[in-house]
């Protein structure tokens, strides 16, 4: 019985570090990987002329807001599904304006 509660004891002090890492760093993946693909989107808009520099100047200020936003909520060390929800609605905005821009028909 002593060993099983030592091993018990040892489980707990070992999970206690990846506890106090997940909560510092509290993970958002889908948003992560969103905004990599909608940068992604406005740089090959960029390269293949379908947006001009002014227009990829302002879909990467866009950027930079929901980065800015998904920051400030990390910054607690709890992302709340609130938080989550303002970040995916300013992605959704930002998702139908890079549309917008590159179907414009207005070419570099």
């Amino acid at each position: 019985m002593s060993t099983f509660k030592t091993s018990i004891a040892a489980l707990m002090f070992a999970t206690l570090p990846a506890l106090a890492f997940a909560q510092a760093n509290p993970a958002t993946p889908n948003i992560d990987k969103r905004q990599a693909e909608q940068q992604k989107r406005i740089d090959q808009g960029v390269k293949s002329g379908q947006l001009t520099d002014r227009e990829a100047a302002k879909l990467n200020k866009g950027q930079a807001k929901v980065q800015r936003m998904e920051d400030k909520a990390k910054a607690d060390g709890v992302v709340t599904a609130q938080e989550r929800k303002r970040i995916e609605h300013e992605q959704n905005k930002q998702g139908k304006r890079i549309e917008r821009d590159k179907h414009d028909r207005q070419h570099k």
